[in-house]
Parts: C-alpha cells; sequence; structure tokens
C-alpha cells in the first residue's frame, strides 16, 4: 500500500520515489535532474525529504542554489533584453 502523503507536489510517496530515480547529487552535494541538470523545485526537494532521500542540508543547499542560479539567469536575460 503506498504511503500517503500531506505535500504540495500531489505525488504519493511510490511516485516521489520514481522521480528521485531521475535525479543526481553533484560534487557540490546538490540535487539535479538527470535529463537538464536543473535542481528540482522546493516542493519536490520537501518530498524527497519526507522519504529520507536526502537529508535537511541538502534540501536547503539545493534549494539556496537553485534560487541563486534563476536570479543568474534573470540578470542575464534582462541584461541581454535591452
Amino acid at each position: 500500500m503506498e504511503k500517503l502523503l500531506k505535500n504540495d507536489s500531489g505525488f504519493g510517496a511510490d511516485r516521489i520515489r520514481k522521480e528521485f530515480e531521475d535525479t543526481y547529487t553533484d560534487n557540490k552535494g546538490i540535487i539535479r535532474w538527470m535529463n537538464n541538470q536543473q535542481i528540482p523545485f522546493d516542493d519536490m526537494l520537501a518530498d524527497f525529504r519526507t522519504l529520507e532521500l536526502i537529508d535537511e542540508n541538502v534540501q536547503l543547499t539545493s534549494n539556496m542554489v537553485r534560487e541563486a542560479e534563476n536570479d543568474d539567469f534573470w540578470k542575464g536575460y534582462f541584461r541581454n533584453a535591452v
């Protein structure tokens, strides 16, 4: 029987574990998707942590790096748009 979770992604435990199979940890300890090297959104990272697939430090660090990478992207986008 699938473990029911209260979460933002709306996925059950089996689906979250399946999604986790499509990630890897880079050399800085950041969780990334294999298909595009992006960091999962915070709701998915929270689900990974709920199922103890990652620890709090990995979750927090991955979130901070994703936000910094997003900021860098938008700075470059707007710099090139003018």
